[in-house]
């Protein structure tokens, strides 16, 4: 998969082209059948698939106040799109310029210089100047070409009344509803990071820790006691992570800490991807070590629990 930033760059593709649009912020289940429809298009037309996203959301610019955190680090999305059968990515940097662009616009840049076969996006897609490109909008530029345009209805999931939504998938993350983030997701909850060096105290008390700190960018859960999966140097491994600033003891910041089951091997300086599972019990001070051992074991074991019934 290659990443363009460029109107440009895309009018270099000498090739039938089938396009998913849409902000794709969380890649959640609503997303992905948006891009598998795209997918599925382009083998029938033998095209290539492109998606067409934006490297911020708009509200970065418009209102950079009210711009939501993220769902997905932009590595962990490329390579979900990458699994999802995307041939390219046209990732256009987020500016004045480009919202103040209007919708026909919009489309004649994407449709000059190509062979486009079709347009793929969610019912309620909307771009260009003021919002005002729908996907009708898109049918009344491009049909008379003869490019078909196809809006998708929008993922609906058991769990929820609502429709599936990054707003919805935010909300519940901030509470620690893993399951239900997971679920609207189609994946689990993730982030990517690098291990730093802790206070090994965790190793004193029998309960070895992998540290990290919490990407800033992306939507932070409670502070809490978490059933986590970790892959690292080329493995996936179960544990329980927690994440806050270890009220029991002084002189802490807030960072993530995870205890892997049956891994014992030095890591510092390793990248990481940790998956939230579910969240045990918010976080809490203990008066005493032999208090916070006791609770230690006793998330272990649920967490271990967890895994079996899985």
């Amino acid at each position: 998969m290659k990443i363009l930033t460029s109107f440009a760059e895309l009018q270099q593709l000498q090739s039938n082209i089938v396009y998913a649009l849409g902000t794709f912020d969380g890649l959640h289940k609503g997303h992905q059948t948006v891009i598998q429809r795209a997918v599925a298009e382009a083998k029938e037309q033998a095209a290539y698939t492109v998606v067409v996203t934006f490297d911020q959301h708009p509200l970065h610019i418009l209102r950079p106040e009210r711009c939501p955190s993220a769902l997905l680090q932009k590595e962990l999305k490329a390579k979900l799109l990458i699994d999802l059968g995307v041939d390219y990515v046209l990732r256009l940097p987020m500016s004045k310029e480009l919202l103040a662009m209007t919708a026909d616009d919009f489309v004649a840049a994407l449709t000059v210089h190509n062979e486009v076969k079709a347009f793929v996006v969610g019912q309620n897609f909307t771009f260009g100047a003021g919002g005002l490109g729908t996907p009708d909008v898109i049918k009344a530029l491009v049909e008379p070409k003869g490019i078909q345009v196809y809006a998708l209805t929008l993922a609906k999931c058991n769990e929820v009344q609502e429709h599936v939504s990054s707003t919805l998938i935010r909300e519940a993350v901030k509470v620690g509803h893993f399951e239900l983030v997971n679920t609207l997701l189609g994946r689990p909850f993730m982030f990517k990071g690098t291990v730093i060096e802790g206070d090994r105290r965790g190793r004193i008390l029998g309960f070895p820790t992998l540290n990290f700190l919490y990407p800033k960018e992306l939507t932070l859960p409670p502070d809490g006691v978490y059933v986590n999966r970790v892959f690292i140097d080329g493995k996936w491994y179960e544990g329980v992570g927690n994440l806050g600033d270890n009220p029991t003891f002084e002189n802490q910041y807030h960072r993530f800490e995870v205890h892997l089951f049956n891994f014992d091997k030095m890591v510092y300086g390793y990248e990481a991807t940790v998956e939230f599972w579910k969240l045990l019990r918010p976080e809490k001070r203990f008066d005493s070590l032999d208090e916070l051992i006791k609770q230690m074991k006793i998330d272990e074991q649920a967490a271990k629990d967890f895994f079996k019934q899985k």
